[in-house]
């Protein structure tokens, strides 16, 4: 393989699918990864896959480990506690925004997704989650709102990744975003927070009797 400068889309390429497994938890929190690996993987060069972990690291999705690689970002109880925390005080403000705000063709785009029921996976449930959110923070139409939600976006795809892959799956739905939209702003503002803290405590009580996490110590950076 070679270690000559990478052109831009192979450092995308290797960026957009390092992401996703750390996203959809393939690459579990804690996890550790190294350049020569990740580049034997991928079939890519050492400079593509470099580029990439940069980008990952600025992410916080990925801590450099001098000598050793990289580890992926881990999941504790603490870092949960402060990303909820964060996430009551940004998403029902940007929710607010956006039923002011969103455009008729942002509308149609939310109805025409099918809301996951109690049947549905967890990861119909993240993608649901994953693409209303998106286009909510867009229709808010506000650069630093969006700013920050995009530094909560990657731990929140990890958390209710795991979450819903778990037993809490059935005690824990998604926020059915058509229904929110059609309420006054002030009632959609009410619904996210009632909503994001339900999920905190299923979250918590999720965490708090899985075994699968206790290794991990290392809290969220912001």
């Amino acid at each position: 393989m070679s270690d000559r400068p990478p052109t831009t889309s192979l450092v995308d390429r290797a960026y957009d699918r390092l992401r996703r497994e750390i996203l959809e938890c393939t690459l579990p929190p804690g996890s550790q990864v190294t350049e020569r690996a990740l580049a034997a993987k991928y079939e890519l060069g050492l400079a593509a896959v470099r580029g990439a972990l940069v980008r990952l690291t600025a992410d916080n999705l990925l801590t450099p480990i001098p000598r050793v690689g990289y580890q992926v970002a881990p999941i504790t109880l603490r870092g949960i506690i402060q990303f909820f925390e964060a996430w009551e005080i940004l998403g029902p403000p940007i929710l607010r925004l956006a039923v002011t705000r969103m455009t008729d063709e942002q509308r149609a785009e939310i109805a025409a997704l099918e809301v996951p029921g109690p049947t549905a996976s967890g990861e119909e449930m993240v993608v649901y989650a994953t693409k209303t959110w998106t286009v909510v923070v867009a229709a808010a139409d506000n650069v630093l709102l969006a700013d920050l939600y995009r530094r909560l976006a990657g731990d929140m795809q990890r958390i209710f990744t795991l979450v819903w892959r778990s037993e809490t799956l059935s005690a824990m739905q998604v926020l059915g975003m058509s229904s929110v939209l059609s309420a006054t702003p002030g009632e959609a503002e009410e619904l996210a927070l009632a909503f994001i803290r339900e999920s905190r405590a299923r979250v918590t009580e999720w965490l708090l009797t899985s075994t699968s996490l206790a290794s991990h110590s290392v809290d969220f950076q912001f």
